[in-house]
């Protein structure tokens, strides 16, 4: 039961991604600062995940409550995907996008496990 979560939860977590990456480069283009870039993006990718996540992953309707919780870890996971992309931009060097693809998946793992483990139990 836990493998058919984690592979329903790549996909939704493969459009939240996609999602985060689109909306990042497109506020990149319009000049917006990298770390409001990267949070905004991060934001407008949250909204689509929960949503998606709450049917598809875990069949369950979208609450209020569970919502709350699912921002709270995912908020954890914000500052988690934030602070990987302005470390490896900043220090390493790395390209913004490459950065911010190493930001997504670290924040990936940890997102799953707080959902499956708190939000959705």
């Amino acid at each position: 039961m836990i493998l058919s979560k984690a592979i329903r939860y790549v996909f939704t977590g493969g459009l939240a991604a996609f999602v985060d990456l689109a909306v990042f480069r497109g506020l990149l283009a319009f000049g917006v600062p990298l770390g409001l870039s990267a949070t905004l993006s991060w934001l407008i990718a949250a909204a689509v995940n929960y949503s998606v996540t709450s049917r598809y992953v875990f069949n369950q309707a979208i609450s209020r409550k569970r919502a709350s919780l699912f921002l709270t870890g995912a908020l954890l996971g914000l500052s988690i995907n934030v602070c990987v992309t302005l470390i490896l931009v900043q220090q390493v060097g790395l390209s913004p996008l490459w950065a911010k693809l190493f930001g997504i998946g670290t924040a990936f793992v940890f997102n799953f496990l707080i959902n499956l483990l708190w939000v959705f139990r």
